[in-house]
């Protein structure tokens, strides 16, 4: 599928998808900073997601998980 043709939205989900797995990355390579804060950008990209969708569970893990990595963040830097 050619990306002109993408929704929107599809694009932010993958986005997301993909902010995630280089976040891991990152943090498993002791790069904490960046890793964090691309774990978190993608926290706040599938809360919007969740919101959008009235998909409660997705909303709820990602608000935790946006939580849990602004403390990784804090006791990282």
């Amino acid at each position: 599928m050619q990306l002109e043709r993408l929704p929107v939205f599809k694009v932010i989900m993958w986005a997301g998808t993909t902010l995630n797995v280089a976040g891991s990355f990152l943090v498993a390579s002791k790069m904490f900073f960046a890793g964090y804060v691309l774990f978190m950008v993608a926290s706040v990209i599938w809360v919007f997601q969740g919101v959008r969708n009235r998909d409660f569970p997705l909303l709820t893990l990602n608000a935790f998980f946006l939580a849990a990595n602004a403390l990784g963040l804090y006791n990282n830097v």
